[in-house]
């Protein structure tokens, strides 16, 4: 049985460099923090420091050790919350991670259910679709809002369309293409690009690509990016056009002018709400989820996985 202090103080050598240094960080004698290294290493049977005059450097073993503690000892820390706010009635924390497009929608969520509940609280995460659904694998967040495909095809999770976006061209007011109502990939191959990009599998960038590819055109692409404000700046500094999908054609982009493309609607996707159905009977969490469920826009929900 794993036992939650000896990977602390195991986690506290590797951050720190050496037993002396993690002993004083833990206030503890080094002995028994000594002692402790050593149990972990003859009950694995696996050596978990290289040592020397220098200092202590995590092995292999070491290095995969500490990843895992670190995990655990996080959700045990998040356990004992939640635990708390259960003993005085009411788990209170949703823990919400989110794509960039999905951050408005998050934030009037917030605003509203804290309106009419506020005990509640959030924490928040942002990231790309593959990210989040790491958290969410790891019981780190409770729900999601990413973008299709998905990456993980992992059972018992929720699928629950939110939002079908259309796509935009997002270019300086001093661009020649700024005047139109609309834009062709026609128009848009001739001018330096910026794509959002995830940062592994497919997504937007490589449906982007394909959709120029099928009119037998050569985009160019300056610049890809995960980071959506990061794309945005580009635009802004009139270096190039940035294409994003966009929830809305309110949607609010400082100091650039957004126009429809409509040959790359096909490829836009759309954001959905990922949550564990095991754990929608919280309450905090299935208040969340049914607002989210109740706002969407012009889609229908899917299925749970089974």
């Amino acid at each position: 049985m794993i036992k939650l202090k000896p990977l602390s103080y195991f986690k506290a050598v590797v951050e720190q460099g050496s037993v002396s240094a993690a002993a004083q960080v833990l206030y503890i004698a080094q002995p028994p923090l000594s002692k402790a290294l050593s149990q972990l290493e003859e009950e694995w049977g696996v050596q978990l420091f290289e040592r020397s005059s220098r200092g202590m450097a995590p092995t292999e073993a070491g290095r995969y050790l500490y990843q895992r503690a670190c995990e655990l000892l996080q959700l045990a820390a998040e356990v004992e919350e939640e635990m708390h706010a259960f003993g005085e009635g009411q788990r209170g924390v949703v823990r919400i991670g989110t794509v960039s497009m999905g951050i408005p929608r998050v934030a009037q969520m917030m605003q509203i259910l804290h309106e009419q509940r506020p005990e509640l609280s959030f924490s928040l995460y942002q990231g790309d679709t593959r990210h989040l659904e790491e958290l969410l694998d790891k019981q780190r967040i409770d729900l999601a809002l990413v973008h299709l495909p998905l990456t993980n095809s992992e059972t018992h999770i929720a699928i629950t369309p939110l939002a079908h976006s259309s796509f935009r061209a997002l270019c300086h007011p001093d661009s020649p293409l700024a005047r139109y109502a609309t834009l062709s990939l026609k128009q848009l191959q001739a001018c330096p690009l910026t794509l959002l990009r995830r940062k592994s599998g497919f997504g937007v960038y490589e449906q982007v690509l394909q959709s120029f590819a099928k009119q037998g055109l050569q985009p160019q692409v300056f610049a890809d990016a995960s980071d959506v404000p990061m794309m945005c700046y580009l635009a802004q500094q009139n270096m190039a056009i940035a294409l994003l999908p966009t929830l809305s054609q309110d949607q609010i982009w400082e100091g650039l002018v957004a126009i429809p493309v409509p040959e790359l609607d096909a490829v836009a996707d759309d954001l959905v709400m990922l949550y564990r159905t095991q754990h929608e009977t919280r309450s905090a969490l299935r208040a969340v989820v049914d607002y989210l469920k109740q706002t969407a826009i012009g889609v229908s929900t899917l299925e749970p996985q089974a």
